[in-house]
């Protein structure tokens, strides 16, 4: 979906739709240039602006936002019931009220331009070709957002194109993610990554077992002995001149996730494919970071296999030594998520960064903590947790921030190896967090983001559709740009 931001209904506009904060005149915050004919079509409708309110009038759709302010999720929300019906429609005019910041705005453009993503192609009636990630180019629509009378839209000319890029990677991670398991194992998703490495011009190298065994990736290889299908090891490198630092970004690379000899319950089991989002978002970022050529260096690094329970399989009790010297107990063969990330983590020492992010399906506990509104954040580094939270509420893409102390480590404890891969019902969340910390390298800045909660949903929840959502990736990206700058900024990396 391309975005043209203006301040004026473009005559060419085939479907006229307007978000509309909840008051007397709900029609008194939009732009002189549309108030008059929102007005007429408000009092037409009798619309109110009531949260979940829609209303059709004349060409308008009217939806409702309740409230000033409304909330990223309502917001979201509310867009998905203002797109739906005019989805078909070449050219659609977005009006915005006051009661829509700048920032509000920029944070719902991502949204905008991915709302006209659909994953259709195991519907007979489509013409994709199971299998086959889209790397999505600009599609044919348009939406013409008419932005709130206090908020300049020549300003946020540059804010439409980074949305553009956004959404495009979150679509491609996307649908990585709502591809089955028999479509997408560990080589099908170094082939995707691979192909949108070389689109992108991006360094790109795929370990296979034999050198993921000269690494020594214990975890790796205990994960993937219950499969028939071998792991590979990701790396994907996005490199610019005058690289104003290093980040390096670690994902989970679930492709199906059965809990191995601890095998998950029947019902629950089919959401599984989507345990390499974790995986998909660091790719994901890596091509939106080429796109829009932000001034740091970027390295995704993605441990893909399945854990499935083979007759090989790892089994409970058995004891793993990962890459960087350390043996695991493993108590749980369902805990696989953070025995492969241990040795990513470990790895990427290799690229010396500044920060190391990691993304991951971790655990079922983050759900319950904090349900499906933010993602679990867990961090050694109070910098970098504070601008995680600031990027996450700018883009509507929250976390939340849970403890990492030292006392959590108990919990942990093996009587025949360094430390075992769970720690028992309490804590979940927060045990696996404490698990990953050993494998950080020594001084680097690190956070584990657990977007177990956030990364799919079976049904629409919080303004995000059923399936995979792509979070993370909006998250990130504005996270880079704080802390790097963005392009052409003389902002220095360490500032």
């Amino acid at each position: 979906m391309r975005i043209h931001l203006t301040e004026t209904v473009p005559r060419g506009a085939s479907a006229r739709v307007a978000l509309l904060h909840e008051g007397r005149d709900p029609a008194a915050g939009a732009r002189a240039s549309v108030r008059g004919a929102l007005r007429q079509a408000v009092r037409s409708a009798r619309f109110r602006g009531e949260d979940k309110e829609v209303a059709t009038a004349g060409a308008w759709t009217l939806v409702g936002l309740g409230r000033s302010p409304a909330s990223p999720g309502r917001l979201r929300a509310a867009l998905r019931r203002a797109l739906k019906d005019v989805r078909k429609a070449r050219r659609t005019a977005l009006v915005l009220d006051s009661g829509l910041t700048a920032d509000a705005v920029r944070a719902l453009l991502p949204q905008v331009a991915g709302s006209d993503y659909r994953f259709e192609r195991y519907k007979t009636r489509s013409k994709a070709k199971p299998g086959k990630a889209a790397d999505r180019e600009p599609s044919e629509p348009v939406v013409d957002v008419v932005t709130p009378p206090d908020v300049d839209a020549r300003a946020l000319a540059g804010a439409a194109d980074r949305a553009r890029a956004v959404a495009q990677a979150s679509a491609w991670a996307r649908d990585l993610g709502n591809t089955p398991g028999n479509d997408l194992g560990p080589r099908e998703f170094a082939r995707e990554a691979g192909a949108l490495s070389k689109r992108r011009g991006l360094r790109f190298q795929a370990l296979d077992r034999p050198a993921i065994e000269r690494e020594k990736m214990g975890g790796l290889l205990g994960v993937n002995a219950g499969s028939a299908r071998p792991p590979v090891f990701l790396i994907g490198e996005y490199a610019p001149k005058g690289a104003r630092g290093t980040a390096v970004l670690v994902g989970k690379g679930i492709t199906f996730d059965s809990g191995g000899i601890s095998l998950k319950p029947a019902a629950s089991m089919g959401e599984m494919k989507y345990d390499m989002m974790g995986a998909a978002t660091v790719f994901a970022c890596l091509a939106a970071a080429r796109d829009l050529r932000l001034p740091v260096r970027v390295v995704a690094l993605a441990p893909v296999t399945e854990n499935m329970p083979g007759g090989n399989a790892t089994r409970p009790g058995d004891i793993l030594r990962m890459r960087n010297g350390k043996t695991v107990e493993v108590d749980n063969t369902d805990a696989e998520g953070r025995l492969i990330l241990g040795d990513a983590l470990s790895y990427a020492e290799n690229f010396r960064p500044d920060v190391l992010i990691d993304y991951a399906t971790l655990t079922g506990a983050v759900l319950i903590a904090l349900g499906s509104e933010c993602a679990g954040l867990m961090s050694s580094d109070e910098r970098l947790a504070r601008e995680l939270t600031e990027a996450g509420e700018a883009t509507g893409e929250r976390v939340w921030r849970l403890p990492l102390w030292s006392e959590y480590r108990d919990n942990l404890k093996s009587e025949w190896a360094d430390m075992r891969n769970t720690g028992g019902r309490s804590a979940g969340t927060i045990n696996a967090g404490v698990f990953l910390n050993e494998f950080v390298p020594p001084g680097v800045a690190w956070a584990h983001v657990d977007i177990a909660g956030v990364a799919h949903f079976e049904r629409e929840q919080g303004g995000w559709p059923a399936g995979a959502t792509g979070f993370g990736v909006a998250l990130t990206i504005e996270f880079l740009e704080r802390r790097f700058g963005a392009p052409g900024s003389a902002r220095s990396a360490r500032a």
